[in-house]
């Protein structure tokens, strides 16, 4: 639905990122040593302290220190560039072009990796072709029963094919930020809470009838809604097509995020990397896990929502329900065990990657004489 598609694209790249984190903090940590090793970088977190000197600018209040960094360093090569606030000209465009080349070289290991190019095929070439079929053969269920041929704007259709694959690879760059500060359960909170949006609205919407538009075929329906129109919309080409494009996706979603948990830990051990079918119940307890976090922890969230509202109005609903995801989310409740238990970690935070970096770093300066 084209309300709701936004979070799940988002979710869908978060969890892809999510699930191969040890791989990419891995990757990170051999890149940034490589680049050092071949002078192409200098030290990873030293270089910018080093040589700023007295010309840093204060940083923003709010940034924290790795921000601080970024910002430092994003103000020296506009500096560098020629760059002048309040005198923008074509030297100024040039030089923000370059500070903007300099963001994505920065950030080339969140995109250049087989895990950010699968998130992009997935949702490229299956999700958003289910999204498009749906809108073009329902366009009133499509629009959460809100639009039709005659009022759906053309520049719609455009926003909504293109969101589907932007929100996914925004949900996959984020995520592998809060992975490479080793922040888990800030990561894991992407994935998260971008499926509790996606249920929050199917499941309540607006007026606290996003269930009864999902289960309707399509406006006169859900003008006359009972709970009896979930058998024909069960039979509907609506559900058929949803039926048709989860039976290709999901399949291949689970398949890949299962794997690359299980793998991933099998690297963190050093030991070999096996098949997901010749390691069944390991990949069906993290199918659980799974299955638990976003249906019995975000579906069932926003199913509490929709009835706390229905039972209390909007805003004492939300408040219990804020207060009740905001204790179950924190240290004492069950947000923090479970996100363990999906990523197969003791600790939900980690050394940060540049941390990392300077240990292999130091290793390759200790051999270093010792091979001259």
């Amino acid at each position: 639905m084209v309300q709701v598609d936004v979070f799940w694209s988002y979710g869908i790249g978060s969890s892809f990122a999510l699930a191969a984190f040890r791989q990419l903090r891995r990757l990170r940590a051999e890149n940034e040593a490589r680049r050092w090793k071949l002078g192409w970088k200098a030290e990873s977190g030293l270089l910018v302290a080093e040589e700023a000197g007295s010309e840093m600018e204060a940083i923003p209040a709010g940034l924290s220190e790795s921000n601080g960094r970024a910002f430092q360093e994003l103000v020296k090569q506009l500096k560098e560039s020629g760059f002048k606030p309040g005198k923008m000209d074509l030297q100024n465009l040039k030089g923000l072009q370059k500070a903007v080349k300099a963001w994505f070289k920065e950030n080339e290991d969140a995109f250049n990796n087989q895990y950010f190019l699968k998130n992009l095929l997935f949702l490229s070439l299956l999700f958003v072709p289910s999204g498009s079929v749906l809108l073009w053969s329902n366009p009133s269920w499509e629009t959460m029963q809100v639009g039709k041929y005659e009022t759906i704007p053309q520049w719609l259709v455009g926003v909504f094919t293109t969101t589907n694959v932007t929100q996914g690879i925004l949900g996959f760059y984020l995520t592998w930020r809060s992975l490479m500060k080793g922040k888990y359960y800030q990561a894991a909170m992407h994935t998260f809470l971008s499926y509790l949006g996606f249920f929050f609205i199917l499941a309540n919407g607006w007026d606290n009838k996003g269930y009864q538009r999902f289960f309707s075929k399509n406006r006169e329906s859900f003008e006359n809604w009972s709970w009896k129109n979930v058998v024909p919309w069960a039979f509907s080409d609506v559900a058929m097509i949803l039926l048709a494009y989860g039976t290709m996706f999901l399949p291949l979603m689970y398949y890949w995020i299962i794997d690359w948990v299980l793998k991933g830990e099998d690297l963190e051990k050093g030991v070999e990397e096996k098949e997901l079918l010749d390691r069944l119940p390991e990949a069906l307890k993290e199918f659980g896990a799974v299955n638990a976090a976003v249906f019995g922890g975000a579906l069932g969230g926003a199913i509490l929502a929709t009835v706390l509202v229905r039972r209390l109005g909007w805003v004492k609903g939300m408040a219990a329900w804020a207060a009740l995801m905001g204790i179950n989310l924190s240290k004492i409740g069950f947000g923090p065990a479970l996100c363990k238990k999906v990523m197969r970690v003791e600790d939900l935070n980690d050394v940060p990657v540049e941390e990392l970096v300077k240990r292999e770093i130091e290793a390759l300066r200790e051999l270093a004489p010792a091979s001259a």
